[in-house]
């Protein structure tokens, strides 16, 4: 059997048990954009198992392992929809909590991933075990400082500045007649005078109040918070400190991309068959991801913040498909003779061999570029023609 339906017979599976699951177990609403979303990963999932697997060179073994091993929370989080619904239905933030940290587990495989990547290329001749640690310094570093809070305490975005401040004008409102029924109206100019008059919020810092706000501060943030007390928008309060962290690690993501080519431009390394093409690909996935969660962080509306979510999805279904293309072409062409003796030759004699090209890369040659001066390998000196 080929290793192409050994993976589709996989992602058959899979997904076929979570259909069943919609049917039969009580479960959350998914959004078509959802479901193809693990469809996407899913397939992903596989071709990086089977990269791993068949990879002829024991360095790049190291490459696809940390990308299966990111597809693999992908593939854990399909179970999301029923967390908290025929799993954990006692738990009140069951789902919540599962989402959180599936989300932040995602992202630190990914980062794990690239930068155990980037380091290879820069450095590819360090020990495998000195490269582990070079990203476990950088990834601890990293995400010890942007989500040590959640991970000491799991429900803090519940207990943020904002939040607190959100409780108290929502308490008020919910009490006063007068101030329901200009909230009702839509009136927030003639609210914000009115919770402005009648409430003193205060400044908090580690869950503790600190102090009144002065009455112009007091008033800013009463203007700021009153679209989040209408229907759910509260809930872009309660997700908006992870997708400000999530910002910051795809910008780091992204820098860290960018080192990468930029290293491959000044040095043309040796390098597998379409690794650029993959990395490529994750730099798309990360610059959307900071678009998007940006988008997100400045939504006052719950209902708008919905839509941007499912428009995300599909921009990053997109952008995924392209990976799966890229990761199906090495995995097609390791599994090939000649692509198995080329990548044991850039292991042995790497200065020996020049850049593989491909059908992608004549393709971007011809179109966007002199292929004159790229005639060889795509990032050469060309000082010398």
């Amino acid at each position: 059997m080929s290793i192409f339906k050994k993976i589709s017979i996989g992602c058959s599976v899979v997904i076929g048990s979570y259909v069943l699951g919609l049917l039969f177990l009580p479960h959350q609403a998914p959004r078509v954009s959802v479901i193809l979303n693990h469809l996407s990963h899913t397939v992903l999932f596989f071709v990086t198992l089977y990269l791993f697997l068949k990879e002829p060179s024991k360095t790049n073994k190291f490459i696809f392992f940390n990308f299966f091993l990111t597809f693999s929370i992908s593939v854990i989080n399909i179970v999301a929809e029923f967390v908290g619904f025929s799993f954990l239905s006692a738990y009140p933030y069951a789902n919540f909590l599962f989402w959180q940290y599936s989300t932040i587990a995602f992202f630190f495989f990914l980062a794990l991933a690239i930068t155990y990547l980037v380091i290879d290329s820069l450095f590819h001749e360090l020990k495998t075990y000195l490269k582990y640690a070079s990203v476990s310094i950088i990834l601890t570093l990293f995400f010890g400082v942007y989500f040590h809070t959640i991970i000491n305490d799991p429900l803090t975005v519940y207990k943020t500045e904002q939040i607190k401040q959100w409780k108290t004008l929502n308490e008020f409102v919910e009490s006063s007649e007068e101030a329901s029924e200009k909230q009702a109206n839509g009136d927030r100019g003639s609210l914000a005078v009115l919770l402005s008059n009648n409430v003193k919020l205060q400044s908090w810092e580690n869950g503790v109040p600190i102090g009144d706000l002065y009455p112009d501060q007091n008033y800013s943030k009463i203007q700021e918070l009153i679209p989040y007390l209408e229907g759910d928008n509260y809930q872009i309060l309660i997700v908006k400190p992870i997708f400000i962290e999530l910002v910051k690690i795809n910008v780091l993501l992204v820098v860290l991309i960018i080192v990468f080519f930029g290293y491959q431009y000044a040095k043309d390394p040796p390098q597998g068959a379409y690794v650029d093409k993959i990395m490529f690909a994750f730099l798309l996935f990360s610059s959307m991801e900071i678009l998007h969660n940006l988008a997100f962080i400045k939504s006052l509306e719950w209902s708008t913040w919905s839509d941007l979510f499912n428009f995300g999805q599909y921009v990053t279904i997109s952008i995924e498909a392209v990976m799966v293309l890229f990761f199906s072409l090495r995995l097609r062409f390791i599994s090939s003779v000649q692509g198995e003796y080329y990548e044991t030759e850039i292991a042995v004699r790497p200065q020996q061999i020049t850049r593989w090209r491909d059908w992608v890369d004549n393709m971007i040659l011809a179109h966007f570029f002199n292929w004159k001066i790229f005639n060889g390998r795509m990032f050469q000196d060309t000082s010398a023609k």
